[in-house]
């Protein structure tokens, strides 16, 4: 009698996940999605960006961003003028999340004292990776430098001093 209950355990164990396999299979092959993200991105063109808004760049700049003060980041910022006057930044960051109660803030460095904020670095997916798209009907390809802070979430609009990362960008002809 043993070796026969334990026979038909043995059985069981075995046809049980056969039996449930194919429920899972079936689940498994459906079509919903846990999300949709959409990134934007100037995409160049037989050689240049091309905006679907501003149309073709007439300049661009590109520059590696790396940390600051003992900071680990890195990442890339890119900038582009276009032929209607727009001027647009993109940076990647990957540097660790912000604080509760803290944020990164991207900057333009018009002088050593004079900052242009250009916004927040977002994080979609709450790790290391960060990013910034900036536009502007301005002409700022003469601020090369950029800056990124570790802001309080306080109120105040002007630039901490933690900075976190820096890059210089280098135009570029294509």
């Amino acid at each position: 009698m043993h070796s026969s209950l334990f026979s038909m355990r043995r059985t069981i164990f075995f046809l049980l996940p056969m039996m449930v396999l194919p429920f899972l299979l079936l689940a498994c092959q459906r079509d919903d999605t846990v999300g949709v993200e959409e990134i934007q991105m100037v995409m160049p063109q037989d050689g240049k960006a091309v905006h679907p808004k501003h149309g073709t760049e007439t300049w661009f700049a590109y520059g590696a961003m790396s940390g600051e003060e003992g900071t680990p980041a890195n990442g890339v910022a890119q900038a582009y003028l276009f032929e209607d006057g727009a001027y647009t930044l993109t940076m990647q960051l990957n540097i660790e999340p912000a604080a509760d109660g803290s944020f990164y803030e991207v900057w333009l460095e018009e002088s050593e004292d004079e900052l242009l904020s250009t916004g927040h670095l977002t994080n979609y997916f709450g790790d290391a990776r960060h990013q910034l798209t900036f536009e502007s009907d301005e002409d700022l390809s003469s601020l090369l430098r950029v800056v990124v802070t570790r802001e309080s979430d306080d109120g105040n609009p002007r630039p901490s001093e933690q900075v976190v990362a820096r890059g210089l960008l280098k135009p570029t002809e294509r």
